[in-house]
């Protein structure tokens, strides 16, 4: 594993058992297993560790999210459903990080946080154009309000970092196959 990998890991670990204010530098290095001042060459700062924890996820999400915008074999309705599966896989797959940033974001300086929510809005972006292209073309019902959909979206999903279990009697996907049907019981136009 290469020295910035065990790095965010540590931190990760650290972050979430002990809280980012309460994380020294000294105890990442040593959680890690490298110096000090490896640390200070892959990060200027502790805030950078948590930026780059955060920006691992949501990168993640949006190349799948683009990839699934971009298959022209599905229509709206079976990209939604790949869109919250994969979210919801991604959130069990990245369970630490997105656990970290839930609790840790507001130390977040203005200008990381500034990238993360414009990559979060990126993200949500494609959820939306997904939402209005089954109102076009008839798939979803037109007297829903888009964004409320895509929001109650991301609530639903982004709490089962509370609650999931991966190891549970419910796999992430079957999760998340689950809130799509939901989901389609409100919007779908034949109920």
């Amino acid at each position: 594993m290469e020295t910035r990998d065990k790095i965010i890991l540590s931190a990760v670990e650290l972050f979430e058992k002990k809280g980012y204010h309460t994380t020294t530098i000294q105890e990442i290095s040593e959680n890690a297993g490298v110096s000090k001042g490896a640390v200070f060459h892959y990060f200027p700062n502790k805030t950078e560790i948590l930026f780059v924890i955060h920006e691992r996820f949501i990168d993640v999400l949006l190349v799948k999210a683009n990839h699934v915008l971009q298959k022209a074999d599905l229509n709206a309705a079976q990209k939604l459903q790949q869109l919250i599966i994969d979210l919801v896989q991604l959130i069990a797959d990245f369970k630490p990080y997105v656990v970290v940033f839930f609790q840790e974001y507001k130390y977040i300086g203005e200008d990381k946080m500034a990238i993360i929510k414009a990559k979060r809005e990126h993200c949500e972006k494609i959820f939306q154009s997904v939402v209005e292209a089954g109102v076009a073309d008839g798939e979803f019902r037109k007297d829903l309000e888009v964004d409320i959909i895509v929001k109650a979206i991301f609530g639903m999903c982004d709490w089962t970092h509370q609650w999931m279990n991966p190891a549970g009697k419910l796999k992430p996907g079957e999760i998340g196959l689950i809130f799509w049907e939901i989901l389609m019981g409100g919007v779908n136009l034949f109920k």
